[in-house]
Order: C-alpha cells, then structure tokens, then sequence
C-alpha cells in the first residue's frame, strides 16, 4: 500500500506520520482490504486544521473523507472515524450482495 501524507501550511512530524500510517493499517487489517493508495492532506487554516484522506481499493471504491479540529490529531481522529465508518458500509455491502444469490 502506498501512503502519502502531505502537509499544506503546516509542518508534518514524524510521530504524526507513523501514527497516521499505524492507523490506516490496523483499518485495513479490521475491514480485510488491501487499498491500493492512501492521501493524507494536511491543512491549517485560521483557527483550524482540517485532513482530507482518499482512499483507493481494488473494487473501484474511493474514498473520502474529510474532519476540522483546532488540534491536529483531533482532526485526524475525525477523518479516521468517518473513514472507517465508510469502509463499514462497503464492506457490509459486499456481504450483503453475496450471502443474497
């Protein structure tokens, strides 16, 4: 899996970064998928930081998600939850449509 993590405006440590790639490989473990591409943007904005994560699977599926906090590991921890959340469907879905043939 090949993991880009950028930052826009913000600096980018390493502690953030193995974090960010340690979550992202505990979901793809829980969910059993094998994402081909994961981008992390990183932004900070006024008052806020805000993290767009894409994630590409063999499916075809991409997804998106996106979270605000005035702290950057909040932030981060929002877009993981939504993420996962999206991951939880589609697998769901996948379930569903082969258990109904």
């Amino acid at each position: 899996m090949n993991i880009h993590i950028n930052g826009k405006q913000v600096k980018i440590g390493k502690s953030l970064i193995s974090y960010a790639e340690n979550q992202l490989l505990q979901i793809s473990k829980k969910y059993l998928l094998r994402p081909v591409k994961a981008n992390i943007t990183f932004t900070k904005e006024k008052y806020e930081y805000k993290c767009e994560a894409f994630l590409h699977l063999p499916s075809g599926l991409t997804a998106y998600c996106t979270g605000s906090a005035n702290q950057i590991y909040k932030c981060y921890h929002q877009t993981i939850i939504r993420l996962e959340k999206i991951l939880r469907r589609h697998k769901r879905k996948i379930r569903n449509h082969s258990t109904n043939k």
